[in-house]
């Protein structure tokens, strides 16, 4: 009975999952703005480290609608966090301890609690880049995000696996086996999927 009541709980997620990959609308407007403003650096960047451009394509239209210059985003939870972690009251927030951050002061420590860039990276990151805050926001941020992808989900982009690498990116987990995505918007990862999917590469 169990089995096939758990069978019965697959059938309708896949059928789910496929319904709502089907349902996504792709924007050519959005295709268009990607490619003006950044499917030549994109294509270059990927050659360089072998990564598929259109996963990084989609996932600027995903997170910055592929705006030149895209706004940075202060995440004030993420501020007390780190804080917290630098206080010694936590005693880690994404894989990062006391030691860390014992550094930063506090005006720099919103900074790390910020995201930016075409692939709006938290700040953070640049820690275990090994570079400069100013050097991840800089003129090369969209190099250096390419990058902390590789190293963090680089497996997942070898293996064409967009639904983990999108779930990754956005959630920091790998996306449920059996279940729904937890990613802030539900078609997140359905949206990504259809956008690298799209001919984003003329």
């Amino acid at each position: 009975m169990k089995r096939r009541y758990w069978l019965l709980i697959l059938i309708i997620g896949i059928g789910w999952f496929f319904g709502r990959s089907c349902a996504v609308k792709v924007s050519q407007e959005a295709i268009k703005r990607v490619n003006l403003n950044y499917g030549e650096d994109v294509a270059s960047i990927c050659a360089e480290m072998e990564l598929p451009a259109s996963y990084f394509k989609a996932l600027i239209i995903l997170e910055c609608s592929a705006k030149k210059n895209p706004a940075s985003r202060y995440e004030p939870h993420v501020f007390l966090k780190l804080k917290a972690v630098k206080d010694g009251k936590l005693s880690s927030y994404s894989g990062l301890k006391k030691a860390d951050l014992a550094t930063y002061s506090d005006q720099t420590l919103k900074l790390l609690a910020t995201s930016w860039g075409a692939l709006q990276l938290m700040g953070y990151n640049c820690i275990k880049l090994g570079i400069s805050i100013d050097e991840l926001k800089g003129q090369n941020s969209l190099r250096y995000s390419i990058l902390w992808c590789k190293n963090n989900y680089g497996a997942y982009l070898e293996n064409r696996d967009f639904r983990n690498a999108f779930h990754i990116h956005n959630t920091g987990k790998p996306h449920p086996t059996f279940w729904f995505a937890q990613t802030h918007d539900p078609a997140y990862v359905y949206r990504g999927i259809a956008y690298t999917n799209a001919n984003t590469d003329r």
